[in-house]
Protein backbone atom coordinates (compact mmCIF):
# COMPACT_ATOMS: atom_id res chain seq x y z
CA UNK A 1 0.00 0.00 0.00
CA UNK A 2 1.38 3.60 -0.51
CA UNK A 3 2.29 5.42 2.53
CA UNK A 4 -0.15 8.40 2.04
CA UNK A 5 -3.16 5.64 1.89
CA UNK A 6 -1.12 3.32 4.99
CA UNK A 7 -1.21 6.67 7.07
CA UNK A 8 -5.02 7.21 6.20
CA UNK A 9 -6.14 3.81 7.13
CA UNK A 10 -4.33 4.11 10.04
CA UNK A 11 -4.66 7.48 12.01
CA UNK A 12 -8.79 8.03 10.98
CA UNK A 13 -8.11 11.67 12.14
CA UNK A 14 -5.63 12.22 8.86
CA UNK A 15 -7.01 12.72 5.65
CA UNK A 16 -4.98 11.62 2.50
CA UNK A 17 -4.39 15.37 2.05
CA UNK A 18 -3.09 15.64 5.15
CA UNK A 19 -0.90 12.46 4.82
CA UNK A 20 0.61 13.98 1.83
CA UNK A 21 1.30 17.55 3.59
CA UNK A 22 3.01 15.51 6.48
CA UNK A 23 4.88 13.39 4.15
CA UNK A 24 6.19 16.29 2.34
CA UNK A 25 7.11 18.13 5.63
CA UNK A 26 9.33 15.69 6.64
CA UNK A 27 7.28 14.63 9.72
CA UNK A 28 6.97 11.28 9.04
CA UNK A 29 9.04 7.71 9.79
CA UNK A 30 8.65 4.36 8.77
CA UNK A 31 10.39 2.09 10.82
CA UNK A 32 12.18 4.96 12.33
CA UNK A 33 13.52 6.22 9.39
CA UNK A 34 12.27 10.00 7.75
CA UNK A 35 10.20 9.26 4.22
CA UNK A 36 9.27 11.72 1.67
CA UNK A 37 7.69 10.06 -0.79
CA UNK A 38 3.77 9.64 -0.98
CA UNK A 39 3.93 6.63 -3.01
CA UNK A 40 6.81 4.90 -0.97
CA UNK A 41 5.65 0.89 -0.79
CA UNK A 42 4.85 0.19 2.86
CA UNK A 43 3.70 -3.04 4.43
CA UNK A 44 1.55 -4.60 7.14
CA UNK A 45 4.23 -4.90 9.50
CA UNK A 46 6.21 -1.63 8.77
CA UNK A 47 6.11 0.76 11.64
CA UNK A 48 4.58 4.21 10.90
CA UNK A 49 4.96 7.25 13.54
CA UNK A 50 3.85 10.89 12.74
CA UNK A 51 5.83 13.54 14.74
CA UNK A 52 4.32 16.30 16.41
CA UNK A 53 4.81 19.89 14.64
CA UNK A 54 6.70 21.43 16.55
CA UNK A 55 8.60 18.83 18.38
CA UNK A 56 12.07 19.35 19.25
CA UNK A 57 14.96 18.19 21.36
CA UNK A 58 17.49 20.72 22.78
CA UNK A 59 20.95 20.01 20.57
CA UNK A 60 24.24 20.32 22.66
CA UNK A 61 26.81 20.38 20.27
CA UNK A 62 27.51 18.43 17.12
CA UNK A 63 30.15 17.97 14.08
CA UNK A 64 30.13 15.44 11.00
CA UNK A 65 30.20 12.72 13.09
CA UNK A 66 27.93 12.91 16.01
CA UNK A 67 25.12 15.06 17.94
CA UNK A 68 24.07 15.50 21.18
CA UNK A 69 21.60 16.51 22.74
CA UNK A 70 20.02 17.21 26.37
CA UNK A 71 17.24 14.81 26.55
CA UNK A 72 14.33 16.11 28.54
CA UNK A 73 12.95 13.41 31.77
CA UNK A 74 9.60 11.59 30.24
CA UNK A 75 11.28 11.40 26.85
CA UNK A 76 12.28 7.92 25.82
CA UNK A 77 16.05 7.62 24.00
CA UNK A 78 14.57 4.77 21.11
CA UNK A 79 11.24 3.81 20.29
CA UNK A 80 9.10 2.64 23.28
CA UNK A 81 6.89 -0.68 22.46
CA UNK A 82 3.64 1.11 22.82
CA UNK A 83 4.51 3.99 20.49
CA UNK A 84 2.80 6.19 22.63
CA UNK A 85 5.25 8.44 22.82
CA UNK A 86 7.77 9.93 20.63
CA UNK A 87 11.49 9.15 21.21
CA UNK A 88 14.06 11.25 21.20
CA UNK A 89 16.00 9.34 18.34
CA UNK A 90 12.84 9.78 16.55
CA UNK A 91 12.49 13.42 16.59
CA UNK A 92 16.22 13.94 16.13
CA UNK A 93 15.71 12.01 12.34
CA UNK A 94 12.88 14.30 11.27
CA UNK A 95 15.52 17.43 11.70
CA UNK A 96 18.63 15.47 10.91
CA UNK A 97 18.48 12.73 8.98
CA UNK A 98 19.95 9.36 9.57
CA UNK A 99 21.21 9.00 12.96
CA UNK A 100 22.37 5.76 15.25
CA UNK A 101 21.63 5.29 18.77
CA UNK A 102 25.12 4.29 20.50
CA UNK A 103 23.91 4.62 23.99
CA UNK A 104 20.90 5.49 25.99
CA UNK A 105 19.04 6.92 29.17
CA UNK A 106 16.18 5.47 31.03
CA UNK A 107 12.93 7.30 30.11
CA UNK A 108 12.49 9.49 33.41
CA UNK A 109 16.77 10.61 33.32
CA UNK A 110 17.22 13.83 31.96
CA UNK A 111 20.91 15.16 30.32
CA UNK A 112 23.48 14.02 27.60
CA UNK A 113 22.56 11.46 24.95
CA UNK A 114 25.42 11.00 22.01
CA UNK A 115 24.20 9.96 18.54
CA UNK A 116 26.57 8.91 15.77
CA UNK A 117 25.68 10.23 12.02
CA UNK A 118 27.65 7.89 10.54
CA UNK A 119 28.12 3.40 10.63
CA UNK A 120 31.48 4.09 11.13
CA UNK A 121 31.14 6.68 14.08
CA UNK A 122 28.67 4.68 15.47
CA UNK A 123 30.49 1.69 15.42
CA UNK A 124 33.56 3.93 16.95
CA UNK A 125 31.24 5.13 19.85
CA UNK A 126 29.55 1.61 20.68
CA UNK A 127 33.21 0.74 21.45
CA UNK A 128 34.30 3.18 23.80
CA UNK A 129 30.83 3.16 25.45
CA UNK A 130 31.26 -0.66 25.47
CA UNK A 131 35.05 -0.52 26.63
CA UNK A 132 34.42 2.39 29.35
CA UNK A 133 36.56 4.31 27.49
CA UNK A 134 33.54 7.19 27.55
CA UNK A 135 33.55 8.94 31.17
CA UNK A 136 30.01 9.28 32.29
CA UNK A 137 28.84 11.25 35.42
CA UNK A 138 25.87 12.02 36.45
CA UNK A 139 23.99 14.28 39.00
CA UNK A 140 21.31 12.66 42.00
CA UNK A 141 19.70 13.52 44.92
CA UNK A 142 19.72 10.97 47.01
CA UNK A 143 17.77 10.39 50.34
CA UNK A 144 19.60 10.66 53.20
CA UNK A 145 22.94 12.41 54.02
CA UNK A 146 26.22 11.24 52.56
CA UNK A 147 29.03 12.50 53.94
CA UNK A 148 31.69 11.26 52.02
CA UNK A 149 32.94 9.57 48.86
CA UNK A 150 32.28 6.36 47.97
CA UNK A 151 33.24 3.45 45.49
CA UNK A 152 30.42 1.40 45.20
CA UNK A 153 31.00 -2.07 43.31
CA UNK A 154 27.90 -4.27 44.06
CA UNK A 155 27.36 -6.60 41.05
CA UNK A 156 24.17 -5.84 39.58
CA UNK A 157 22.28 -9.33 37.86
CA UNK A 158 25.63 -11.06 38.09
CA UNK A 159 27.76 -8.66 36.28
CA UNK A 160 30.01 -6.92 37.74
CA UNK A 161 29.70 -3.13 38.29
CA UNK A 162 31.41 -0.20 39.69
CA UNK A 163 30.28 3.38 40.47
CA UNK A 164 32.21 6.45 42.34
CA UNK A 165 29.70 8.58 45.02
CA UNK A 166 31.08 12.11 45.73
CA UNK A 167 28.82 14.25 47.64
CA UNK A 168 28.58 17.77 46.53
CA UNK A 169 25.83 19.77 49.15
CA UNK A 170 22.91 18.99 51.74
CA UNK A 171 19.58 19.83 50.88
CA UNK A 172 17.63 19.49 53.60
CA UNK A 173 17.14 15.72 54.54
CA UNK A 174 18.84 14.61 50.97
CA UNK A 175 22.24 15.18 49.71
CA UNK A 176 23.25 16.20 46.08
CA UNK A 177 26.17 13.58 44.65
CA UNK A 178 28.17 13.24 41.25
CA UNK A 179 28.00 9.32 40.43
CA UNK A 180 30.46 8.61 37.77
CA UNK A 181 30.23 5.23 36.25
CA UNK A 182 32.81 2.84 35.70
CA UNK A 183 30.26 0.20 33.49
CA UNK A 184 27.18 0.66 31.69
CA UNK A 185 25.17 -1.46 33.72
CA UNK A 186 20.69 -1.46 33.43
CA UNK A 187 19.39 0.82 36.32
CA UNK A 188 22.97 0.98 37.62
CA UNK A 189 23.04 4.38 39.93
CA UNK A 190 19.62 3.63 41.22
CA UNK A 191 20.15 0.61 42.27
CA UNK A 192 23.78 1.38 43.77
CA UNK A 193 22.36 4.25 45.46
CA UNK A 194 19.39 2.64 46.97
CA UNK A 195 21.45 -0.83 47.72
CA UNK A 196 23.76 1.84 50.94
CA UNK A 197 20.33 3.27 51.66
CA UNK A 198 20.51 6.34 49.95
CA UNK A 199 18.07 5.43 47.07
CA UNK A 200 17.70 8.86 44.26
CA UNK A 201 14.70 10.69 45.48
CA UNK A 202 11.70 10.40 43.06
CA UNK A 203 12.80 6.51 42.60
CA UNK A 204 9.54 4.81 43.19
CA UNK A 205 11.04 1.39 42.17
CA UNK A 206 14.08 1.24 44.51
CA UNK A 207 12.61 2.75 47.72
CA UNK A 208 13.11 6.90 46.99
CA UNK A 209 11.71 9.47 48.50
CA UNK A 210 8.51 11.16 46.74
CA UNK A 211 9.86 13.64 44.23
CA UNK A 212 8.33 15.35 41.15
CA UNK A 213 10.63 13.33 38.88
CA UNK A 214 13.27 11.22 38.84
CA UNK A 215 16.02 13.50 40.24
CA UNK A 216 18.58 11.57 38.39
CA UNK A 217 20.95 13.69 35.78
CA UNK A 218 23.06 12.60 32.71
CA UNK A 219 25.21 15.43 33.41
CA UNK A 220 28.71 14.66 31.76
CA UNK A 221 30.28 12.74 28.59
CA UNK A 222 33.84 12.82 27.87
CA UNK A 223 36.29 11.74 25.55
CA UNK A 224 38.98 12.95 23.52
CA UNK A 225 37.15 12.27 19.93
CA UNK A 226 34.23 14.71 21.87
CA UNK A 227 35.87 16.68 24.20
CA UNK A 228 33.51 17.31 27.40
CA UNK A 229 29.57 17.76 26.47
CA UNK A 230 27.56 18.57 29.45
CA UNK A 231 24.06 18.78 30.23
CA UNK A 232 22.89 22.02 32.22
CA UNK A 233 21.28 20.60 35.65
CA UNK A 234 17.26 20.72 35.66
CA UNK A 235 17.62 20.23 39.79
CA UNK A 236 20.56 21.76 41.39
Amino acid sequence: MRLDLAIAARFPDISRRKARELIAQKRVLVNERRVAVASREVADADRIAIVDEGAAIPILASSDDWIAINKPAGIPTQPPRDRKVRSAEELLRVEHGEIYLVHRLDTPTSGVVLFARTRAAAARFSELFASGAMRKVYLAVADGVIDEQQRIESPIEGREAATIIRPLRRAGDRTVVEAEILTGRTHQIRIHLASIGHPVAGDRRYGGSRASRLMLHAWKLEHPSIGTLEAPPPFV
